[in-house]
């Protein structure tokens, strides 16, 4: 029986994932429409983000009508997200299992989003509406208030309306295949698996698809034939033609997301073998409509492509005189830096260093120790030693990077550093100290394996997962932060070369430019939120469901026993995000509470204490790693533990 079942109370076999098998009946060359389906997501998302950033940047747009085509790209985008990358899995990686609770999600958010993108449409068509039949009254009644209240309205219903779609399919009981022939989880494919009653939950489909679709297609349809009538009364043909002219890109979007959705539910309802055409339209429906909109949009309404314009000739210009201005202020760019330290406590600069250089020969020793034990100890050449392996060698990076030149500040006072050698400074730090995150984050996740699903964890966790997770991580870190170190070399710097600082922090050389460093704040925010963001919600996530796992466990003895085994993980998150939390916010809400003094040292702990304390963390608290130490030093190193 295949892993992807697993026996229930009732003695019968219950399924615990589904696999998505892609377009029936063409799995040989399926493959192949994966090209298009990339070029259509890729343009989707492009496309849209292109509609957002015109409507922001133009003031000839903030008008509702344009309001409402931004929250359709958002929309979109939502739409487009929630099936092409695991489609694209599905084609290029063969990756197609999904466990329930993620299939039950895309569920919910496929059927929410094509809710919301009917809301929309519906909005769109009132503000036509008001706009040709009452253009006099149009800014008092379809004002930036209503626009929003609508917008929550459609959130709000679509939110709550479809909550009983993945719920009812939840609640079935599937007991034989786990095989879908889809590329996505719709409702209909995943409850036809089902082996008890699924009456309820076609019902509700159709009951969802009447309030929702239903109602909002007949509000348009009443629209337009009030908009039609108006048009009809006009004397001139002229301004018949133009009135009609606003309404052509929405008339042409609605035709093409109404006329799918009907042809799909009929042939649903043909129930006919050839099972493909539906699978295929259900597809196209989700990421044609993303991909048309913003086009359609862009071809045919006259002060979109004027705005696009505009915005590009603008930027283009920008970007020419900012080329200039490099060229013509080379010399503003520094020789070397001058790294001043802890502000304010010159004078001690040699006892503080004393903390640093023991906390760095520590950390040095102690990462390095963690590292032989675990390649010496067949014991430990497991998931959670690799992956503490991993976390050892980026803290010996992530402190090696600033600890010496610090040193060589306290003892030697040897503060200058050149303008290259701090972008590298700079790079490395960020780099590991994302990686530090992204380590921790693969920790949780092994531990979530290993608690939530021990008979698995062999198979889960295999050596080519790790490294493959390990080189993700670490690419991720690579790719996000090369851009820090161009966007701070391309300013102008005029403002002195003195950092006060121990250490080439991102921040701390921009502010000594005299450009524009908004761009600089918004990505370094951007990608905290990326990096540490993603890691601290998977880090939650993971242990919830420990959590949730561990206090279903009977005996109290074996509840102990597998937090325990998480104990020195948790120890290891609050050294490395106490810090980060506390300079963090302290930067942004305490600057004239909190000394400058005290932002260095807590940005210097923040970089040595985990390398530190991590390896004595692991080697009190691991019995594997204790008992690999006493064997080594006792000089029983024929005796090698095969097993924990």
């Amino acid at each position: 029986m295949s892993a992807s079942l697993k026996v229930s109370n009732s003695s019968e076999f219950q399924v615990s994932e589904f696999v998505l098998m892609g377009f029936p009946g063409i799995h040989s060359w399926q493959h192949w429409l994966s090209l298009p389906l990339a070029l259509l997501y890729l343009s989707a998302i492009g496309a849209n983000i292109l509609i957002l950033i015109i409507i922001c940047q133009d003031p000839a747009l903030q008008q509702p009508m344009y309001h409402f085509l931004g929250i359709l790209s958002v929309v979109d985008i939502g739409l487009a997200t929630t099936i092409m990358p695991k489609i694209l899995a599905i084609f290029w990686f063969d990756a197609k299992v999904i466990s329930l609770h993620e299939c039950f999600a895309q569920i919910y958010a496929i059927h929410c989003f094509v809710g919301m993108e009917s809301g929309i449409f519906l909005c769109m068509a009132f503000d036509r509406y008001v706009a040709i039949c009452h253009p006099l009254r149009y800014s008092s009644i379809v004002t930036n208030a209503l626009t929003l209240k609508a917008t929550l309205f459609m959130v709000l219903r679509n939110g709550l309306f479809v909550i009983p779609v993945p719920v009812l399919a939840a609640q079935r009981n599937y007991c034989s295949s786990n095989k879908i022939e889809h590329c996505l989880c719709s409702n209909l494919g995943v409850t036809s698996l089902a082996c008890d009653d699924r009456k309820p939950n076609s019902i509700c489909q159709l009951i969802l698809a009447w309030l929702v679709m239903g109602s909002d297609l007949s509000l348009i349809m009443l629209s337009y034939t009030l908009i039609l009538r108006s048009v009809l009364r006009l004397n001139s043909a002229e301004a018949a033609s133009k009135a009609l002219s606003t309404c052509s890109s929405h008339l042409i979007l609605i035709l093409f997301f109404y006329t799918v959705i009907v042809v799909i539910s009929i042939t649903h309802l043909e129930e006919t073998k050839a099972t493909l055409i539906p699978v295929l339209l259900n597809v196209l429906h989700n990421i044609i409509p993303p991909s048309l909109n913003p086009m359609v949009y862009a071809l045919r309404t006259k002060e979109l492509r004027a705005a696009f314009q505009k915005v590009f000739c603008l930027g283009l210009e920008k970007k020419i005189r900012s080329i200039m201005l490099m060229l013509n202020k080379t010399q503003l760019s520094p020789a070397s830096f001058i790294l001043n330290g802890v502000p304010g406590l010159e004078d001690i600069h040699l006892w503080i260093s004393f903390p640093f250089c023991s906390m760095y020969v520590v950390a040095m020793v102690g990462n390095c120790g963690l590292l032989y034990l675990i390649h010496y100890e067949d014991c430990l050449h497991r998931p959670m030693y690799y992956f503490l392996a991993m976390l050892s060698l980026t803290d010996l990076v992530m402190c090696s990077s600033t600890i010496p030149k610090a040193l060589c500040i306290f003892w030697f006072h040897l503060k200058e550093i050149g303008f290259n050698e701090c972008l590298v400074q700079m790079f490395f730090i960020h780099t590991f100290t994302g990686m530090e995150s992204g380590v921790l984050m693969l920790m949780a996740l092994d531990r979530y394996v290993a608690i939530c699903y021990p008979l698995r964890y062999s198979t889960i966790l295999t050596n080519p997962v790790i490294v493959k997770v390990g080189l993700a991580t670490f690419l991720r870190g690579i790719l996000l932060i090369i851009p820090f170190t161009f966007l701070t070399k391309r300013l102008p710097y005029c403002r002195g070369n003195i950092i006060h600082h121990t250490y080439c922090d991102h921040m701390s050389v921009a502010k000594l430019s005299c450009g524009n460093i908004k761009v600089n704040a918004i990505y370094g925010l951007m990608v905290a939120l990326l990096i540490g963001g993603f890691d601290i919600l998977c880090i939650t996530v993971s242990y919830t469901m420990i959590l949730r796992a561990v206090v279903s466990l009977s005996s109290a003895e074996a509840q102990q026993k597998a937090f325990s085994t998480c104990t020195a993980h948790i120890c290891a998150i609050v050294f490395s995000y106490s810090p980060a939390f506390f300079s963090f916010f302290s930067h942004r809400f305490g600057g004239h509470i909190i000394s400058p003094s005290c932002h260095i040292i807590v940005a210097n702990i923040y970089l040595l204490l985990p390398p530190t304390m991590n390896p004595v963390v692991y080697g009190v608290k691991t019995k594997q790693i204790r008992d690999s130490v006493i064997r080594i030093i006792s000089g029983s190193k024929d005796i090698k533990s095969h097993s924990i």
